[in-house]
């Protein structure tokens, strides 16, 4: 009889033991996963918070063959700050490189209601004018809460 009650004591201790261990672990995952969670609500904060739009009028596009420029004229219409120098641009599905990018305001920074004129070179491209063409642009905010927003918009452009 006695041999059963140490049996009983050594499988209770093991229980607890491995009730101990299975909470730690459980525990240690939900940190984790709160922490995911967390993060991923914070970037969608700051997505939702970076917008941009087309300030230029989009039937009056200045485009010239010779020299590959395309001017645009984006204005920030978020509540973030967006990075001046990281803008994508995809011109009729190809990708574009952005040749220089200037702020019209007086603020060295691209904040809510300021306009950056893009100078844009669809490589590969030729076009003609009164032409109607797609422009996708692709914004990045800067970091808010440790995080980066992005944000893209399309527009049917025609140009002069």
């Amino acid at each position: 009889m006695a041999d059963g009650g140490a049996s009983e004591l050594i499988m209770l201790i093991t229980g607890l033991l491995t009730a101990g261990i299975v909470t730690s672990l459980l525990i240690a995952s939900w940190g984790g996963l709160a922490s995911s969670v967390d993060t991923a609500q914070t970037q969608v904060e700051v997505d939702s918070k970076t917008r941009a739009a087309l300030a230029s009028d989009p039937m009056q596009i200045p485009w010239n063959q010779t020299t590959c420029n395309l001017t645009l004229y984006i204005q920030n219409t978020g509540s973030v700050d967006l990075i001046v120098d990281n803008i994508g641009v995809v011109v009729n599905g190809t990708a574009s490189s952005v040749n220089n990018t200037q702020l019209i305001g007086t603020t060295p920074d691209w904040i809510k209601g300021e306009v950056a004129a893009l100078t844009i070179c669809p490589v590969g491209l030729t076009f003609s004018t009164g032409q109607e063409i797609y422009v996708t642009v692709i914004v990045r905010s800067e970091f808010y809460k440790g995080v980066s927003g992005q944000y893209s918009f399309s527009e049917v452009i025609r140009l002069v």
